[in-house]
């Protein structure tokens, strides 16, 4: 419960001190919500892909990751529709939901080969780790693009508090975010690794649902406060990062050797972006059904992991 406390109170002050200093600096909330949000509830993912890269861990790291973008793309994105209609805005049906999808086909080309390819193993080397930093400085690039034009754009709405008490109060969500992850995560690996299912599953699973916990409860929070834009934003951009600077800094560090991720995995990874995109592009908007079905996709995916896991 303290864990789940840490990241409802992380996710809050997230939301609200980055709408200030988005609003402070002329910056929109959506390009916010892609960089600021994105990498500071990204930063479970990071810590945890980081260290079982370290100790050759590849299933774990790469696992963790690929359940995370599942994760987001399925269950927070629908879960937040519950709270409010989500509008898909054009840039988001063009750009931002595409760049989530293209995270995902581009890590499954580079890593995946005995799916694509049929070599005996899957090994993001650091040939292709360079590749996902080059897609990962391409996406900070457009954000750049983005902020010169909407600063051009932009009334400015003055806000009184000044940048340092804005910069420590998102500080103050982001390591709240953080720890409180981290707590989820020692809980429920120990139990985890006690019931000996496989590094692929726990990392798909368990690590998955608890690296996301901050960007659920940060897309819900904005959600419920009308900031959709964020809620979406937070969503892609911590895709993007997961897979193109986690995984390219992982692999850059040492290359990652991936031996029980499935086929399976591989389609919902791709998938969960795709479902959504095809949402945005029929109705413009993700209402309470459309959540529904992305939550229970997600569902029966678990259930067929557990039963491979039990079987």
């Amino acid at each position: 419960m303290l864990g789940l406390a840490f990241i409802l109170k992380g996710a809050d002050m997230m939301v609200d001190g980055s709408s200030d200093l988005a609003r402070k600096f002329r910056i929109s909330e959506a390009v916010i919500g892609l960089t600021v949000v994105a990498f500071g509830t990204s930063l479970p993912e990071f810590v945890v892909s980081f260290f079982s890269a370290l100790r050759g861990s590849g299933d774990m790291s790469v696992g963790n990751i690929m359940g995370s973008n599942i994760f987001n793309s399925l269950v927070i994105l629908g879960a937040s529709a519950f709270m409010a209609t989500v509008t898909v805005s054009r840039r988001a049906l063009l750009v931002d939901i595409p760049l989530s999808l293209l995270a995902a086909v581009v890590l499954s080309l580079l890593c995946f080969d005995t799916v694509l390819h049929g070599t005996p193993i899957n090994l993001l080397s650091r040939t292709n780790a360079l590749v996902l930093l080059f897609f990962m400085g391409l996406f900070m690039y457009y954000n750049y693009l983005l902020v010169k034009r909407g600063k051009s754009q932009m009334t400015v709405e003055q806000v009184d508090k000044p940048t340092w008490r804005i910069l420590l109060f998102i500080a103050v969500g982001i390591a709240l975010l953080v720890i409180g992850g981290n707590v989820l995560i020692d809980s429920a690996s120990s139990i985890a690794l006690e019931l000996g299912v496989s590094e692929a599953v726990i990392g798909l699973t368990i690590l998955a649902a608890g690296t996301s916990a901050p960007e659920l409860a940060t897309s819900v929070v904005a959600a419920r406060k009308g900031k959709i834009d964020m809620a979406i934003g937070n969503v892609v951009g911590s895709n993007v990062f997961n897979v193109f600077f986690v995984l390219g800094t992982c692999g850059l560090i040492r290359p990652i050797v991936v031996s029980d991720i499935q086929p399976l995995d591989v389609v919902m990874f791709v998938g969960g972006p795709l479902l959504l995109w095809l949402f945005a592009a029929l109705f413009r908007r993700i209402n309470r059904w459309m959540g529904a079905v992305m939550v229970l996709a997600y569902v029966a995916y678990l259930v067929v992991l557990v039963r491979q896991a039990v079987g």
